[in-house]
């Protein structure tokens, strides 16, 4: 059986008066791909979540829904902090203190692309020494691309088996690509559920090439499959269910 790494997200901020010759041709790359395949920014609905401080953080943990009958790309979910008086509260930017405060933090949603009627977790947490005040409240909105046709991306799961190991979750099954394009940076995202049905924990697990655990599995094509099995650890230890959901990168 193929081994799966848990991946993370490293957050970078880029000097742009310095580094405008590298930025630039890239950020209209990116903006003719989306001018392409996408239209207007859409707002999009969020249809649970939740936050709270624990252990020195701000944990923001919710679903969007795409209410659209075409997918959604690169959702975004803006945050904004208050303290419990309601005044609004700054946050730190990712890099060193000097670098200002931001109004609004922010995160994506974890499923990059999301077909009508389906859901897709998203999660945010925050270092409490990087918000700007006593933390009281939030409040958040997302947005995200609505594209103009169906993307020619797709990826299902199936001979899904989940059993509960101690606290934990053994799950395994199969990932293939079936839409007309492969799918690349293929994983797969589990979402452990609480007792009342919110979201408790979001984790995303990459793809490995045999027992690599360094080195992942880049695209597979149309047709290809991949079989994974991997132990969900209950890390919150408020989980009671959890759900899968097939995970690629979008147009980038």
């Amino acid at each position: 059986m193929k081994l799966l790494q848990k991946s993370y997200v490293l957050y970078i901020e880029l000097n742009l008066k310095n580094m405008q010759r590298i930025i630039f041709p890239v950020a209209l790359f990116l903006i003719a791909t989306i001018g392409t395949f996408a239209q207007t920014e859409r707002e999009v609905t969020i249809t649970q979540w939740s936050a709270k401080e624990e252990g020195g953080y701000v944990k923001i943990l919710g679903e969007v829904k795409n209410t659209y009958s075409n997918p959604l790309g690169f959702v975004k979910i803006e945050i904004e902090y208050y303290d419990k008086a309601g005044k609004p509260l700054g946050v730190d930017r990712f890099t060193a203190r000097d670098a200002g405060t931001m109004a609004k933090d922010a995160t994506s949603a974890e499923l990059e692309i999301i077909f009508p009627g389906e859901t897709s977790p998203f999660q945010r947490v925050r270092d409490v020494s990087k918000i700007k005040g006593q933390f009281g409240s939030c409040k958040i909105k997302a947005s995200g691309l609505l594209f103009k046709e169906n993307v020619p991306f797709k990826a299902t799961l199936s001979n899904v088996s989940i059993s509960p190991q101690n606290k934990n979750f053994a799950i395994k099954g199969t990932y293939k690509t079936t839409g007309k394009e492969a799918c690349k940076n293929p994983a797969i995202v589990v979402v452990g559920y609480d007792k009342a049905g919110k979201v408790a924990q979001v984790e995303k697990y990459n793809f490995t090439v045999g027992n690599d655990k360094y080195n992942f599995v880049k695209s597979l094509a149309p047709g290809e499959t991949y079989d994974f099995s991997i132990i969900f650890r209950n890390i919150s230890g408020n989980v009671h269910e959890v759900k899968l959901f097939p995970f690629f990168s979008g147009y980038f």
